[in-house]
């Protein structure tokens, strides 16, 4: 090399536009996450628990009303279930066209709509189709909730998670009393008349106040002047970890047979009304009581599954879970033994709803939450819902000890399916 180049430097050679449209586009600092979101999210979540306690808490009326079996009661429920829980498969292609706000805020309103008209039906089939109505209605709360705030916390997902499904315990935690002294002088039309105001009101709210910037849109790729250069961007994976994702929804299936925001809400009223024989007060209390632990729960367990990892969290909630659960059908003429098992079983079986959750958003790209939010909740929720089905029968056939016992077995069938899943991806936690 001569002196005269030496004093140039190294030779710069000029960069073609080809080979700049080619490069990588770094993907945007995610903006950090406003309180506000969080807050009117798990809100929204709080205020549709609401509605969904309060039912159960009506049953013993109805069952009266309609003349009832514990059987048909279970039959009915389960199809409404199902229908509202596969609704919410639909979350993905739902939330591409509209906007979070206006989902969460319109889903509350019609909540409220149909509670109302819940309230005036003259038949049962009334009813249950205003109940059918409600749970399509408010299908998307659930997987849009969660996708928004995985997107939002991609750190601190445990703990997002955990707070979006603590918020729908305390707002079920409101509840039972009220609604017990309402049920009892107002009788159940009247009481679900009232209820609709507060949905009405919060549908409001979140339309207004959720921020508009908010989007569960998959970001648009960049196309490159070279399709296959390296460092060409032609689309991006769905699943961090695939099969991890479908062992988390095929245990949300098998879960759903005992799950706290399910099966438990749908036969613990009624288990205490007629099977414990309690009055209308203590049902309401114990059920108060129950939500209260079920408040606790999750997020002791969100937050330690951020630390020591989900499978051990959720293995741990699980075996615990079956013990509480199945040991509850037997304490009906043990007073004293049903208050603090309806706490273990409010603390432990609550608490595994928002962990398969976290497990799920840990197994799946960003940008493709919403749908695979969407599917979880459909089969947990959806086709989950037929366990109420067949514990109705159980229960009108051989009683509420056998139906509990399935119940409780329900989570160890769920514990069994995760052992074949890897721990959490450290992709997923810097995502």
């Amino acid at each position: 090399m001569t002196a005269a180049a030496r004093r140039r430097g190294p030779e710069r050679r000029p960069v073609s536009w080809q080979a700049v449209e080619a490069l990588p586009v770094p993907p945007a600092s995610p903006a950090p996450p406003e309180r506000r979101t969080l807050a009117l999210v798990s809100a929204s979540h709080a205020v549709q628990h609401m509605y969904s306690t309060l039912l159960p808490l009506t049953y013993p009326a109805v069952v009266v009303a309609f003349r009832l079996s514990f059987q048909t009661l279970g039959l009915a429920v389960g199809v409404v279930g199902l229908v509202g829980g596969l609704m919410q498969g639909l979350a993905g292609l739902v939330s591409r066209w509209i906007q979070p706000r206006w989902l969460l805020g319109g889903q509350n309103i019609l909540l409220g709509v149909f509670s109302a008209l819940g309230g005036l039906a003259p038949t049962y089939v009334a009813y249950a189709s205003a109940q059918g109505a409600a749970v399509a209605a408010a299908s998307q709360q659930h997987p849009v909730g969660a996708a928004v705030l995985s997107k939002r916390y991609p750190t601190r997902r445990g703990m997002a998670l955990s707070t979006h499904v603590i918020a729908g315990n305390v707002g079920s935690l409101l509840v039972p009393l009220p609604a017990a002294v309402l049920l009892l002088h107002l009788g159940w039309r009247a009481t679900l008349l009232l209820f609709a105001i507060p949905l009405v009101l919060m549908g409001v709210v979140l339309a207004v106040g959720l921020p508009a910037s908010i989007t569960l849109r998959r970001p648009q790729l960049v196309p490159t002047a070279t399709p296959g250069a390296p460092g060409a961007v032609v689309g991006g994976p769905r699943f961090l970890d695939r099969r991890t994702a479908i062992l988390v929804i095929g245990a949300g299936m098998v879960a759903a047979g005992g799950r706290g925001l399910g099966t438990l809400a749908v036969f613990v009223p009624l288990y205490l009304r007629d099977g414990a024989h309690l009055p209308i007060l203590a049902v309401g209390g114990l059920y108060n009581l129950m939500l209260l632990a079920g408040a606790i729960g999750p997020l002791v367990a969100g937050r330690l599954s951020d630390r020591v990892g989900r499978r051990r969290v959720l293995w741990a909630a699980y075996g615990l879970s079956a013990c509480v659960v199945s040991a509850y059908g037997f304490a009906a003429h043990t007073p004293l033994a049903l208050v603090p098992l309806t706490v273990l079983v409010g603390a432990f079986a609550y608490a595994e709803s928002p962990l398969l959750q976290a497990a799920l958003s840990d197994a799946v790209a960003p940008g493709s939450q919403a749908t695979v939010f969407g599917i979880f909740f459909a089969c947990a929720y959806g086709l989950g819902s037929l366990w109420v089905v067949g514990l109705g029968a159980i229960i009108s056939h051989v009683g509420f000890a056998p139906a509990f016992v399935v119940m409780g077995a329900s989570y160890v069938g769920a514990g069994l399916l995760l052992i074949p899943t890897r721990p959490r991806p450290r992709a997923a936690a810097a995502a």
